[in-house]
């Protein structure tokens, strides 16, 4: 290293967390076999790492990939060592080892399974010496980092990556082994240089092997991230190369170590917010933040013991309580299967559905701002309140110690209209009619607003769009432009090209926050008429009719009673299989943009109307569906038409193909993109019909990557190319061998 290395390094001293520099260090005779004398820990009569073994093991692997759901990737890896020779399992323990040690959430059991899983393999099976069956005994939370979503499902990528690397470590001469194991950039040059890079491994086998100079992070768009923001405490950034990137985020430590007092990560209180506009939000598939939708306020029927027995203690002491005291704090239990267990340890199989619910739904699914509204039997209210805390254990209670706080708004009497239901708790947020029955008997509100939410919607512009929505910049202003000008826009485009998600995200990022209270979604069919869209008359329960107001009537009425600087957004999905005119009838000419705010008497009420400046009407048609007839060209003269392509070359896509390392998802990408070009050829179907990038959006939390992949193509894309090419047959053969070949 460099004298100045050594001062950045001096610098950094005494900023990373002990915990975390313990982990890499007590591995460090297995990082110095793995670049020595190629000796095993766990067995160390064996030499494994050499260039035949990890042959041996990427072959066994990289050229037997097993692609496909029917087994996971520990079963795959079970077949794929078989009759493996003693060096090469060993080696695969050892890798399978060095890939878990430094994940922060793993289990001890499930890191120590993993490897007594590849040892078993040994005829006879070899068990976990120490020092590594005390590593792998570390309790999990107290050390380490969270890999990115794709980590953990990549466990044949990993050892291929691994393998190859140790192969090519055990070609280079003598001096140049040496000059690597001295010099941390060196040794990142020679992984680097070893193949195809699979970032990740990488990264978590450059910190083993120097904690004192490269970040516990996995994700290589993380890492880049959190340099971009805080490179201008270096100057600026030097490069876009892991190395830049790893050298920079080093200095900006060195700048950190100055104004932090003690050790720090770069997720640390103080540290976290200098980089991280929305620290508590969840990664996305690109590695990159999501701002979460905002939970809506719920509403709760709740009965306060049997025939309301215990509503004057709760009324007066200002709480809520269910019984089963028999259960421990509901907090301890995973899930309602482990609730039902509990209830029930004898076993006797019964379902116990609603108790089972009721306790899960008061630990776990009632929050803060929620509003409950306590009953008495099936015909009388007592009361209405708002939750005030979270579930509470009270073990010194006689009884009823499951407790939360509620501010009792209302208590009295009033006949709950018709029979409420006689479960001890029920969600009736979705009852829309219901809720607003209730919160006009008991709160005497003639319009009650149930759409607000009981914390701040969280901010959202168009960086976040950006991020999340596989969109241009350029493209994004156009459609902002045009749903400014037009106040009616139509999203037209093929079926995965991210309509609906994107409809939304337009709609919070022109408000600049998350708020679903100014946002409502419908979806048009074929049986969907004026009455359910405007207004109309209902059938009653007594078999008479009222006049009710539809979506789209109470959406403009609450738009006008806001401020006329707070916009509006009314989502209509499938917009081209109603039929137009049956549904807006005289809003036709009211939702033009220069009729706004205009009057019109209406169909079935004697008032009149008007949609209000601040409503926008967001419409999804998909291009592809050759069902639907096309929209007639009154309502095409009031909407702008946006065509929403696929997102292949975004810079979105693009971020987050880069953090996947999928080698079978840029195959089947590639694939998919040349597939859209043939589509756009032929005359039958055009550029309205080609493959969105949604198709290839991998699902969060799902680890099985290949097996996904594998499950598009045969059950998403083939279908529906079949479809396509229903009266070519041949050349739906023809691409549906291409997409196999993308994912075998």
């Amino acid at each position: 290293m460099t004298n100045e290395d050594e001062d950045v390094l001096a610098a950094t001293a005494g900023s990373r967390p002990l915990p975390d520099m313990a982990i890499a260090h007590e591995v460090g005779e297995l990082i110095g076999h793995l670049l020595g004398d190629g000796r095993s820990v766990i067995d160390p009569a064996t030499t494994i790492w050499t260039a035949e073994a990890a042959e041996e093991l990427r072959a066994r692997i990289g050229d037997n990939p097993m692609v496909g759901a029917d087994q996971g990737q520990w079963e795959k890896l079970d077949h794929q060592l078989q009759d493996a020779p003693r060096e090469v399992v060993l080696l695969a323990a050892e890798l399978v080892f060095l890939r878990e040690h430094p994940l922060l959430s793993a289990k001890p059991e499930t890191r120590r399974a993993h490897v007594d899983r590849v040892l078993a393999h040994l005829d006879p099976p070899v068990p976990i010496p120490e020092p590594m069956s005390t590593w792998l005994a570390r309790p999990s939370g107290t050390a380490g980092l969270e890999p990115g979503t794709w980590y953990n499902g990549a466990l044949w990528r990993h050892v291929i990556w691994a393998a190859t690397f140790v192969r090519h470590w055990s070609g280079l001469t003598p001096a140049e082994r040496e000059k690597a194991r001295d010099d941390p950039w060196e040794l990142q040059r020679v992984m680097l240089a070893s193949g195809d890079d699979r970032s990740d491994m990488r990264n978590v086998l450059q910190f083993l092997a120097w904690p004192d100079v490269f970040e516990p992070i996995s994700s290589a768009s993380m890492k880049k991230k959190i340099r971009d923001v805080l490179a201008d405490r270096i100057g600026g950034p030097n490069g876009t190369d892991p190395a830049a990137i790893d050298r920079d985020l080093l200095a900006i430590r060195a700048a950190l170590a100055r104004e932090v007092e003690g050790p720090f990560h770069f997720w640390s209180p103080g540290v976290n917010e200098l980089w991280d506009s929305s620290p508590s939000e969840p990664e996305s598939h690109d590695g990159s933040s999501v701002v979460e939708e905002p939970r809506p306020r719920h509403y709760w029927l709740y009965s306060p013991g049997p025939q309301a027995s215990e509503w004057d203690e709760f009324s007066s002491d200002g709480i809520m309580a269910i019984g089963w005291d028999e259960l421990d704090d509901l907090a301890t239990y995973p899930s309602r299967e482990a609730i039902r267990q509990a209830l029930d340890p004898a076993g006797t199989g019964g379902s116990m559905r609603n108790d089972v619910l009721a306790i899960w739904q008061f630990q776990n699914e009632i929050a803060a701002g929620d509003i409950v509204f306590a009953k008495r039997g099936r015909r009388e209210i007592v009361g209405r309140g708002e939750v005030t805390s979270d579930a509470q254990h009270e073990p010194a209670r006689a009884s009823y110690r499951h407790v939360r706080s509620v501010t009792w708004t209302q208590t009295g009497s009033w006949e709950h209209p018709g029979d409420a239901a006689t479960k001890t708790l029920t969600d009736i947020t979705t009852y829309h009619d219901y809720v607003e029955r209730l919160e006009r008997l008991v709160t005497g509100d003639d319009e009650p607003s149930l759409l607000e939410t009981p914390t701040p919607p969280p901010a959202y512009d168009k960086a976040a769009f950006l991020n999340e929505v596989f969109m241009s910049e350029e493209r994004y202003e156009r459609l902002r432009a045009l749903l400014a000008r037009k106040k009616n826009v139509i999203l037209a485009g093929p079926p995965g090209v991210g309509k609906t998600f994107a409809a939304k995200r337009l709609a919070y990022s022109i408000m600049g926050a998350k708020d679903p209270a100014r946002v409502q979604m419908v979806q048009f069919h074929q049986s969907y008429s004026y009455e359910d869209f405007m207004m109309g008359y209902r059938p009653t329960e007594s078999g008479a009719f009222t006049l009710a107001e539809g979506p789209f009537y109470r959406f403009c009425d609450a738009a006008r009673a806001d401020d006329d600087d707070r916009q509006y957004f009314f989502i209509i999905d499938e917009i081209n299989r109603g039929n137009m005119s049956r549904i807006f009838g005289e809003l036709l000419m009211l939702i033009e943009a220069d009729k706004r705010g205009q009057d019109l008497r209406l169909l079935y009420k004697n008032e009149t109307f008007s949609v209000p400046a601040n409503v926008h009407i967001i419409g999804m048609m998909n291009t592809a569906d050759r069902s639907l007839a096309v929209l007639d060209y009154a309502l095409r003269r009031r909407f702008g038409f946006f065509e929403m392509s696929p997102g292949f070359d975004s810079a979105g896509f693009g971020r987050w193909q880069q953090e996947a390392g999928s080698p079978t998802l840029d195959r089947l990408v590639e694939a998919v993109v040349e597939l859209n070009a043939a589509i756009a050829a032929d005359p039958a179907l055009g550029q309205g019909f080609a493959v969105g990038h949604s198709f290839l959006s991998r699902p969060m939390g799902s680890d099985a990557e290949d097996a996904w992949l594998c499950s598009v193509v045969e059950d998403e894309l083939i279908p529906l190319l079949d479809e396509y090419w229903f009266d070519e047959p041949t050349k739906a053969e023809e691409w549906a061998g291409r997409l196999r070949a993308a994912v075998a």
